[in-house]
């Protein structure tokens, strides 16, 4: 007669640890994967380009427009890094187009300020008598370029920024607003202003 096999004293007998691990085993591998699919979209997040969530000035593409070419300066052959010129804007490769990257920064501006959103450089002009001159750099890369001017502005219903604006570019970057207003030819490099005997006339009106 076959012996009696004790069932539930076998299955009493079989290790604790043993049990356990088999039972606990596909928690551990469910643990483990929810663990990864938390490390991999946290990665994800850190690493995404979240750019197109909104663009600060900081990283804002620059308007081709605000960096026109110029004529090589004459100083280029011999260097006197800090000493200032006097330029003529007739003399550039393109006034016109100069004109126009000093009217995108006064554009740029007022909308920045809250102004008309809907404010082109085409409604800004620059008007006659603006001063132009340069600042020797140690290369091209650093010489100084600066414009003092005065503008008006078509179609505001506000005015416009207060005159008179002083713009710069460092070598062949974008021109930007220096200062406007009663205080800005205070910006002005000394160099340019004992070349010019003083502040030139836009920042008198």
């Amino acid at each position: 007669m076959p012996a009696r096999v004790n069932i539930a004293g076998e299955r009493s007998a079989r290790p604790a640890g043993l049990l356990g691990a088999r039972e606990l085993r596909p928690a551990v591998v469910l643990a483990a994967f929810l663990v990864a699919v938390l490390i991999g979209v946290g990665i994800g997040y850190a690493t995404a380009d979240r750019g197109s969530g909104g663009t600060s000035t900081a990283t804002a593409t620059l308007a081709p427009e605000l960096s026109p070419a110029m004529r090589l300066p004459f100083w280029s052959a011999s260097r006197h890094p800090g000493q200032a010129h006097q330029v003529r804007v007739t003399d550039e490769l393109d006034p016109v187009v100069l004109r126009l990257a000093l009217q995108w920064t006064v554009a740029n501006q007022i909308k920045a300020a809250g102004g008309d959103g809907s404010i082109t450089a085409q409604q800004v002009t620059v008007l006659d008598h603006m001063y132009f001159g340069a600042v020797e750099g140690v290369d091209a890369d650093h010489d100084e370029f600066w414009a003092i001017g005065r503008i008006a502005v078509a179609g505001m219903a506000s005015p416009p920024p207060a005159d008179p604006h002083v713009w710069s570019r460092i070598g062949t970057g974008p021109w930007k607003i220096v200062d406007n207003g009663q205080r800005a030819c205070d910006r002005i490099p000394m160099p340019l202003i004992q070349v010019w005997n003083g502040q030139p006339p836009p920042c008198f009106g």
